[in-house]
């Protein structure tokens, strides 16, 4: 009997405990939960329930008052790329401490960078012992080839450097056997320098002219010819020195120049105007004047126009009429007659005319005002005649009915022809008078 109790007290025992550490390892747990989630151990009363329940509604309530805007996943990875790099390089600065840039003063430049260009060699020069002359072959890819080609497209660089273009074979010869300086000359065939081969020679000795051959298609894309003659120069505008002595040769063959003076107003075309210097050179003119309003003298067309005329009689260019009255020699400015050609009938009412035949008075300096046939003389024209008063006449070239006018440059010729006979018979009349 006491060995049963016995028996029964030690299995009382051992429940107990084991009892005791399961309820000790169960308020472990609560306790560890409760520390961690602090949710939950508000929760374990009553009132923290009714607590937790209201907060929940209140930030249901809280949130349904937000707008949602959809997200732009670009902009967003921008801007913390931004952000990244923004703090990222003010790690570094914190770490590295400032950098003061480079400072470069007014007589120091910054360093530069450059990578040297490479250029092609130079061509080589062809010495041509048929020709006798000698002359590089020019590519596309050589840097002069571009230079060469501004210069002649360029109508500003040309006037800048005083230089004029001439095509052709009669207009080359001709620039140079009036004494014009040739820099370059460039053709594409050799039987074409052929030609000029002598003159250029001659060039090419005396004052170091460049020859250049270039393939046929480039000199037809430069040329402003449509079928281009193969040849073409750049040349300096005549010289004073260059003229003086065309004016020499020409007192020697007994050709004096004039003492007409040619004004051109409004001539706008410049075939007509190549026209117009070329008979002043042949009569022979003292000078052509071009007033501001014209066409360029020294343009191809003008040139083509003139067979040379350009290059035997003095030219002065965009001039304009308050600078007219400065050329008249002061020797000889109170002997100066002005005659203007005036062919449209409302303007030949208007001011009083005379048949060019009837001229019978003629100065030791005469002006000879010319208009375009479309725009005609200017009034400018008119107030230049009043300056020298009643020594300024209005003369026109009688024409049958139902025509109106002549071409400016047939104009031109028939009124310097005239004015050159009446010189002439004065010149006599004087002569015999001594």
């Amino acid at each position: 009997m006491c060995q049963q109790s016995s028996v029964s007290l030690s299995s009382n025992t051992m429940f107990h405990n084991i009892f005791k550490r399961s309820l000790q390892a169960s308020f472990r747990q609560i306790y560890t939960i409760n520390n961690c989630n602090p949710l939950r151990a508000s929760s374990s009363s009553p009132h923290g329930d009714v607590k937790d329940a209201l907060e929940i509604e209140a930030n249901l309530f809280g949130n349904s008052g937000q707008k949602h805007e959809p997200v732009n996943t670009r902009e967003a990875l921008r801007k913390n790329r931004s952000k990244s790099f923004g703090a990222r390089k003010n790690k570094e600065n914190k770490r590295e401490g400032p950098v003061n840039p480079p400072k470069f003063t007014a007589t120091s430049d910054p360093p530069r960078f450059s990578v040297p260009r490479a250029h092609p060699p130079p061509a080589p020069i062809i010495k041509d012992s048929e020709l006798n002359l000698e002359f590089v072959r020019l590519t596309l890819q050589d840097p002069l080839t571009s230079t060469l080609l501004t210069t002649v497209r360029s109508k500003k660089r040309r006037d800048k450097n005083r230089q004029i273009i001439l095509e052709g074979r009669r207009l080359i010869q001709e620039a140079l056997q009036c004494g014009l300086k040739m820099q370059t000359l460039l053709f594409s065939q050799k039987d074409q320098l052929a030609l000029v081969k002598e003159e250029v020679g001659k060039a090419q000795q005396g004052t170091g002219s460049k020859i250049y051959k270039v393939p046929q298609h480039d000199l037809k894309t430069w040329s402003s010819l449509v079928t281009p003659p193969g040849l073409m120069a750049i040349f300096d505008r005549p010289s004073d020195k260059g003229l003086e002595s065309n004016l020499a040769e020409q007192e020697r063959v007994g050709t004096k120049p004039l003492p007409v003076t040619v004004v051109c107003d409004n001539i706008r075309e410049p075939n007509n105007l190549g026209s117009i210097i070329r008979t002043c050179a042949a009569l022979p003119c003292s000078q052509v004047v071009v007033t501001h309003g014209c066409c360029d003298p020294w343009e191809s067309k003008a040139l083509r126009g003139g067979c040379g005329g350009q290059f035997r009689i003095p030219i002065l260019d965009d001039v304009t009429w308050e600078e007219l009255s400065n050329i008249i020699p002061p020797e000889v400015s109170s002997d100066c007659r002005v005659f203007i050609a005036e062919n449209n009938l409302e303007k030949r009412e208007s001011h009083e005319t005379i048949d060019y035949a009837d001229i019978s008075d003629v100065g030791a300096q005469n002006f000879l005002i010319i208009g375009g046939e479309s725009h005609g003389v200017s009034e400018a024209a008119y107030r230049f005649k009043h300056l020298v008063g009643g020594k300024g006449k209005c003369v026109y070239i009688p024409l049958a009915a139902g025509i109106d006018s002549l071409n400016v440059a047939s104009a031109l010729t028939l009124l310097l022809f005239e004015l050159r006979r009446k010189i002439n018979q004065q010149a006599e009349a004087g002569a015999l008078a001594l």
